[in-house]
């Protein structure tokens, strides 16, 4: 029973108990009295659920606010992580073009001294050509794509092997022999710490894979080496180069024990 229908059946009551004891008129006027007293609080009732109810729509608009709010703050939060590793992708592209560019230069440039000194050089047949090349000392700190200089240039016949670029330029369009050696280290001699030497080594031809050799030692004073070799067709300005796969480990030994070393001739 609700809190209205308690307080109508009270005034009935009140009204009937008065009824036997009023005369006629006074009872109206009693009724009356009770009828506006019951009106009255009819009306004070409503003020009091007009006031829920507009306390409540204002706090269900407070609420669709706050959950806008919470939205916006949410797509603004993920939209700038978006942006931040988008202008850090960004970054590393323009960064590794530039690293490209500047190789593609330094080739470009290594191409026309060479194709030069062919040219200034007597007694080059052509067609013939061969290099060797080996590194001078132990090393370290192999990072990822890391291009290897062969910086003792023992044989360089025909002049297409640069030190400065690593690269092997191929003068005339033929078939070409190669081969790599290298050596990983099982002691810190390059002044690296932690792991041993441990590194995979491509042989790159225009950029593209063309071969893989890999070192690797676990312990102390373990030394290992490897050697690859292959046979390319090769076009006339294509180049040849050796580079690393991924980061190195450790330290590489090239010294009187082994040598880091590319070498190279045309067959045909």
């Amino acid at each position: 029973m609700t809190y209205l229908q308690r307080v109508f059946i009270f005034v009935l009551c009140s009204v009937f108990t008065t009824e036997g004891r009023l005369e006629n008129e006074e009872w109206k006027i009693h009724m009356e009295q009770k009828m506006e007293e019951m009106f009255q609080l009819i009306e004070r009732q409503n003020d009091v659920i007009e006031k829920q109810s507009r306390f409540i729509e204002g706090q269900s608009k407070e609420i669709k606010n706050l959950e806008s709010k919470v939205q916006f703050i949410e797509s603004k939060s993920v939209l700038g992580i978006v942006n931040d590793q988008t202008e850090k992708v960004n970054k590393m592209v323009n960064k590794t073009e530039r690293k490209l560019g500047n190789v593609k230069y330094m080739h470009e440039a290594e191409s026309k001294k060479q194709q030069i000194r062919r040219f200034l050089s007597p007694g080059l047949a052509e067609g013939h050509v061969a290099f060797y090349a080996y590194i001078s000392k132990d090393f370290g700190g192999v990072g990822v794509d890391h291009v290897f200089l062969y910086d003792t240039v023992v044989t360089n016949y025909g002049n297409a092997y640069s030190q400065h670029t690593g690269a092997f330029t191929a003068p005339t369009s033929g078939v070409y022999a190669f081969s790599y050696t290298i050596y990983a280290s099982g002691e810190h001699v390059a002044g690296e710490s932690g792991d041993y030497g441990e590194v995979s080594v491509q042989l790159v031809h225009n950029g593209a894979y063309k071969g893989s050799i890999h070192v690797d030692t676990e312990t102390n004073w373990e030394e290992e080496m490897s050697t690859g070799f292959a046979i390319l067709m090769l076009q006339a300005g294509d180049t040849v180069l050796t580079m690393s796969k991924g980061t190195g480990e450790g330290s590489f030994h090239s010294n009187e024990s082994g040598r880091w070393s590319f070498a190279g001739f045309q067959i045909a």
